[in-house]
């Protein structure tokens, strides 16, 4: 499904104003200016900027085109490939949320983005080297410097 840029800036105005929703419950610090929602503020306010900008440049785009719908289904999703990577997409987004906490984080997206790069059509050992590379640095990042607490499951008393 392919959506037109005035709705991607409606769907982002919404998400900013969400964030916003969200920051204003943030507590404050006592004697600062500032707390911890100052950054989500931000990023919240950069969203809605985006999102009108959107809209006023589909809106502007249209006024010089004949229009169209705002959503329209994508040709390349009435073909196999391109439907074959939605479901491929959703699968494993599923499978990360469903068998991360039994498996753990790195087997299971070591084992999703194999499958996302087999759907893609890359050879076996391509997608199994940057599948394995991706999921130990973001491994890495996470967990490592961030201090995220992945799942580590059948990894428990490995790493």
């Amino acid at each position: 499904m392919k959506i037109t840029d005035a709705m991607s800036g409606v769907l982002l105005m919404g998400l900013g104003l969400f964030m916003l929703w969200q920051a204003s419950q943030f507590p404050t610090f006592g004697s600062q200016p500032y707390g911890a929602a100052l950054l989500p503020s931000i990023l919240a306010s950069g969203f809605l900027l985006g999102g009108g900008l959107l809209i006023l440049r589909d809106m502007l785009a249209r006024r010089q085109a004949s229009g169209g719908p705002w959503i329209a289904l994508v040709p390349e999703l009435r073909q196999g490939t391109g439907l074959a990577a939605l479901v491929a997409v959703l699968a494993t987004v599923l499978g990360q949320i469903l068998l991360a906490p039994l498996l753990g984080y790195l087997p299971v997206s070591v084992i999703c983005l194999v499958v996302l790069f087999a759907v893609l059509r890359l050879r076996l050992l391509t997608a199994l080297a940057l599948a394995t590379g991706t999921s130990a640095v973001c491994w890495w990042l996470f967990a490592g410097l961030l201090r995220v607490p992945l799942p580590r499951g059948l990894l428990d008393g490995v790493l």
